[in-house]
């Protein structure tokens, strides 16, 4: 902080990236949009049933953008009605805790928490301290605490043989935007104070490889459209793999999830039509056939109800600038 108002007093043309003045930024600020990372986290885990919640992040006042984060979730997860606890690093003074003190708490704070638990630790950095955590202390991971980092750093997230779940925040259009912005500065341009850029998407991994769902019927069921849902399966498909009536199914599935099967296998599909178009250059007719849809023109007419642009628009949108370069 001390350096941003140093620098802020100086002239010389500055971007904040790591948030520390925040909400009274005193140098432009470009980050990840923490409020689109709290929704993309919080329906990653209702989508998988759970029903226990909780966010870790580090010393409170540290990193507010990180501070930020935590609370978002758990004021997203407290709006559908269930409660999030929330890890704050007790002792050790001014510099907080020592490593080994912390990775204590962490446990015993895990240990008391009701299972099975979905996890979202504020950064990758905390999510693997976690998962050191779970890994010393006997803690199951996924079965008993799934845990969902932030930033999706290849080398955080492969670490070991717990390779962390987490959020692809899209750090090359961070850095693309920031460097824009302090072009204009450096050009006496106006610019905005704050520029938040929308999350990628989750990337699943070993450390969220579970469904907190009690139900062997509708976790089979869960199982298979999440296996299949590009391959032009049916609801009679999912049927067939589970000892349900259609209407049962149908029904313990609403109650789980708030939709249809039906609904489910849509969704899927066009969660991987999403990745597509913002990873690849394939044509519509070319990801329509990969996501299980029968023909392009009824994937382009149901991309643009459901997700509000065409395929095209959210191509232009999603991917990073040199990829549209």
């Amino acid at each position: 902080a001390k350096t941003a108002r140093l620098l802020k007093q100086s002239g010389v043309p500055t971007v904040d990236l790591l948030g520390e003045l925040i909400p009274k930024p005193q140098v432009p600020f470009v980050a990840p949009d923490n409020q689109q990372v709290a929704e993309l986290a919080v329906q990653y885990f209702l989508d998988r049933g759970y029903q226990s919640f909780a966010a870790c992040g580090f010393r409170t006042g540290l990193r507010p953008m990180l501070d930020q984060r935590c609370l978002k979730f758990q004021q997203q997860i407290q709006e559908t009605g269930a409660e999030c606890a929330l890890f704050t690093p007790r002792g050790g003074g001014k510099e907080g805790p020592s490593w080994e003190r912390e990775q204590e708490q962490i446990a015993r704070w895990l240990q008391g928490l009701p299972k099975p638990l979905a996890l979202f630790t504020c950064n990758d950095t905390r999510g693997r301290e976690v998962l050191n955590a779970c890994q010393t202390h006997n803690i199951s991971v996924p079965e008993e605490v799934a845990v969902l980092g932030v930033g999706n750093d290849d080398i955080l997230c492969q670490l070991s043989d717990e390779r962390l779940s987490s959020i692809d925040v899209d750090p090359q259009r961070v850095g693309y935007q920031a460097a824009a912005v302090l072009d204009s500065l450096m050009q006496q341009k106006p610019v905005s104070d704050l520029t938040f850029i929308p999350p990628r998407r989750v990337v699943s991994r070993h450390s969220t490889d579970s469904l907190a769902v009690t139900d062997p019927e509708l976790a089979t069921a869960i199982q298979y459209i999440r296996r299949y849902a590009c391959r032009q399966i049916q609801v009679e498909d999912v049927v067939k793999q589970v000892n349900l009536e259609r209407r049962v199914l149908e029904r313990r599935f609403r109650k789980l999830l708030g939709r249809s099967p039906k609904a489910e296998i849509i969704r899927l599909q066009l969660v991987r039509a999403r990745e597509l178009l913002a990873e690849t250059t394939l044509s519509n007719t070319e990801i329509a056939y990969r996501c299980g849809f029968n023909s392009a023109a009824y994937f382009m007419d149901l991309f643009r109800r459901k997700v509000g642009q065409t395929p095209g628009e959210f191509r232009q949108t999603s991917q990073s600038p040199e990829q549209i370069v």
